[in-house]
């Protein structure tokens, strides 16, 4: 009985372990998304097509797909705005990737945004208040793995003047 119990014990204290080692990531990474939104308010010309520059920034340590990834079953950047509160979005234009080779023996290079980068966006506001809103999809990756597709809420206080 006395054996049995000790290696009960035994058992249930390695448990922990094995969950550990099969874990994908770093323990944070189910809780983050990896990608921020710098940009929260912008000041333009109502009535006339102005650009205005979203900043993200990646987390140090990851990257995720340019707008235009090398290989087609990539996962690309892509923002979605939202044509409310009197807001025209008249067009996007995406910064060019970095190249990044991957650290495998594969020696394969991916076209991928790290660090800060900006989206340039050309709109029509009214005058006054509004709110742009829309969505960025990506897929966040390390080194080692890709973390499942993430979509970060976009919302950035327009002022027409």
């Amino acid at each position: 009985m006395k054996t049995a119990l000790i290696g009960l014990c035994l058992a249930m204290s390695c448990a922990p372990l094995v969950a550990q080692e099969i874990q994908l990531g770093p323990a944070s990474a189910p809780h983050k998304g990896h990608v921020e939104l710098l940009s929260d308010a912008v000041e333009v010309k109502a009535g006339e097509p102005q650009v205005v520059v979203l900043r993200f920034r990646v987390d140090d340590g990851f990257h995720i797909n340019s707008h235009t990834p090398k290989d087609e079953l990539l996962i690309p950047t892509a923002l979605q705005l939202n044509a409310a509160s009197g807001i025209k979005v008249v067009g996007e234009q995406y910064p060019n990737g970095s190249t990044f080779r991957l650290p495998l023996d594969s020696g394969e290079t991916l076209d991928v945004y790290q660090g800060e980068f900006r989206v340039s966006v050309r709109l029509v506001v009214p005058k006054g208040s509004s709110t742009l809103t829309g969505l960025l999809k990506y897929q966040a990756c390390d080194n080692a793995v890709c973390y499942p597709p993430k979509t970060l809420p976009v919302t950035v206080a327009v002022t027409g003047d």
